[in-house]
């Protein structure tokens, strides 16, 4: 959510920082405003005007929307007049995260691979070393298979360095600290998740039912999980927030 900064000031934000917040061009952003995704700006000079704080996080839903739901700039424009205020559009790019997530996984993305690769090309591919991605394996985040004489990973395994590598994009990189060690604690926790799952699963199944319905419920159960446990991390997360402490306005 936007906040207040020394750059945007008390009562708006420039369109160069506007341009340089959302990495849309200038000429997009009039665009928007002449269509009523983005409220006028207001004139403070003859040739200065401010735009409205929460214009980012619109400018960045509307991108959003348009990339992972592939919606209409109408679209758009109807989806954000039942959105007001700061709250609303958070709201909205919420569930837009948990559509993207729903689109990532599925194998209709463009931008996931349907072949099996080997450690180079998902070195070129993710930035990552192949002594990283080595690492990976010997953490038990990837597997590797070997046919044919060749080393390869299925694209179930080049999904987690996908997602790894996007982790580093926005700072959670080595330079920072982070390791693929870190992300054990997840395969831990999901393992053990995905055998109460299975548990669970497998004590509702009608006894006599068709392998192929079992499977087809099993394939149903999956795709729903993944938002499922996106919201309640979120949900856990706000409720962690909420919960700690606030620092002492004394304290260094």
């Amino acid at each position: 959510m936007v906040t207040e900064s020394a750059e945007m000031g008390p009562i708006g934000i420039k369109i160069g920082e506007l341009i340089k917040a959302t990495g849309v061009t200038r000429a997009t952003i009039h665009h928007y405003v002449k269509e009523g995704l983005l409220p006028e700006p207001r004139k403070t000079s003859r040739n200065m005007a401010l735009y409205g704080r929460d214009c980012v996080d619109r400018i960045l839903l509307i991108k959003g929307l348009q990339k992972h739901s592939r919606r209409s700039l109408a679209e758009v424009k109807s989806l954000l007049e039942g959105a007001s205020g700061l709250e609303g559009i958070q709201r909205m790019r919420e569930q837009l995260e948990v559509e993207a997530t729903r689109a990532q996984a599925s194998p209709l993305n463009p931008e996931r691979v349907s072949d099996a690769l080997s450690i180079t090309v998902i070195a070129e591919r993710t930035g990552f070393s192949l002594e990283q991605i080595r690492e990976m394996e010997e953490l038990g985040l990837i597997t590797s298979r070997t046919q044919r004489g060749r080393r390869l990973y299925e694209p179930t395994e080049v999904d987690v360095v996908d997602a790894l590598a996007k982790l580093a994009e926005v700072g959670f990189d080595q330079e920072a600290g982070f390791l693929p060690k870190d992300a054990v604690i997840y395969l831990d926790a999901l393992r053990n998740l995905l055998y109460q799952e299975v548990a669970i699963f497998l004590e509702r199944v009608p006894e006599g039912s068709e392998p192929k319905e079992v499977l087809n419920l099993a394939r149903k159960g999956v795709e729903r999980v993944s938002p499922l446990l996106l919201a309640l991390r979120r949900k856990l997360i706000r409720e962690f927030i909420e919960a700690a402490p606030l620092p002492s306005s004394n304290s260094n």
